[in-house]
């Protein structure tokens, strides 16, 4: 980096630690993250009580890497006005934090993801995107002061990459229509997506046991459609966010009747007649602080009466449809 100018009070900005440790820091920890990735990858089976405490924490730390590495392009920006270089200095060693935090946040990612049983498309995907994401700010801290040619290129692939990262991690928690449900619809025609759906499950309301009536609505467990009006969409509100292609926790598929009726890493979910040996009910039933209980992740849970609706179409056979 330029010295301070003559009339510049800053102090010339602070030497980088050395190349080669810094090198050999970043390239050690990123070879330990990629075999972890690659040999020891999230399989969908719960492994460490321990490993999922400290998992845990992982949406607490990824606040860490994405306040640094947006507070970065700002400094060095700010950091060009006369009397202001000083922000430029600090803008460095804020990076390093960066690569500290983006590190440490997908360490902990990746043993959230194997020890509390995850696995599908979106965790593989937000594993390797927090992967390739600590590597681009180990590269931008790396080529700062050593490559500057370089250095704006690699800084803002590594916003891109936190902003994919970002994104596919709201996706694991939230479902993929976590920001397109309640979009407008006047904005979901500018942007060509399908209407939204309606009624009270998609709305997030309780679903309420209405009167027994004739009809495809009909709540007679014996009712041809009783799945697919009944029980279908508070699995699609309450289960499905953490058990579908993309992310199938436990091995445990709910988007369709028959990947339900497959059951999970830990057998079968339903057990068509027998709610005893049917352990999504034993899961529904237990308190939100079990670890075992159903839904988890903050999806809204069901309510009694949904409860009692899923009862009625097992005890009747659990039939499709």
């Amino acid at each position: 980096m330029p010295s301070a100018r003559p009339d510049d009070p800053t102090p010339p900005e602070r030497p980088s630690p050395p190349a080669g440790s810094a090198v050999f820091l970043w390239a050690a920890l990123w070879a330990a993250l990629v075999v972890l990735a690659k040999r020891v990858a999230p399989d969908g089976s719960e492994h460490s009580g321990l490993g999922q405490f400290i998992g845990r924490f992982h949406p607490l730390l990824v606040h860490g890497p994405v306040a640094f590495m947006v507070l970065v392009p700002l400094l060095e920006l700010a950091g060009r006005r006369p009397g202001w270089s000083h922000l430029r200095a600090a803008a460095g060693w804020i990076l390093v934090l960066t690569c500290a935090a983006a590190f440490l946040a997908a360490f902990d990612g990746w043993l959230l993801a194997w020890s509390g049983g995850y696995r599908g498309r979106d965790v593989t995907q937000h594993l390797w995107a927090g992967v390739l994401f600590s590597a681009a700010c180990a590269a931008a801290s790396l080529t700062r002061s050593r490559l500057p040619a370089a250095y704006p290129t690699l800084l803002a692939a590594a916003l891109g990459l936190l902003i994919w990262t970002a994104h596919l991690g709201g996706s694991i928690s939230h479902g993929d229509g976590f920001l397109t449900d309640t979009m407008p619809a006047g904005l979901r025609t500018v942007l060509g997506l399908p209407p939204a759906a309606v009624g009270p499950v998609a709305a997030g309301k309780s679903a309420k046991v209405p009167a027994p009536k004739a009809g495809l609505r009909s709540v007679n467990p014996d009712n041809p459609a009783f799945y697919s009006v009944h029980v279908e969409p508070l699995f699609q509100r309450s289960c499905v966010s953490c058990h579908r292609p993309e992310k199938h926790k436990g091995g445990l598929r709910m988007d369709s009747y028959e990947q339900l009726m497959k059951g999970g890493d830990d057998g079968p979910a339903v057990v068509p007649g027998n709610l005893k040996k049917s352990d999504l009910i034993r899961r529904v039933h237990l308190p939100s602080t079990d670890d075992d209980s159903m839904p988890s992740d903050g999806d809204k849970p069901l309510t009694p009466e949904e409860i009692q609706m899923v009862e009625r179409w097992i005890s009747a056979g659990a039939k499709g449809g």
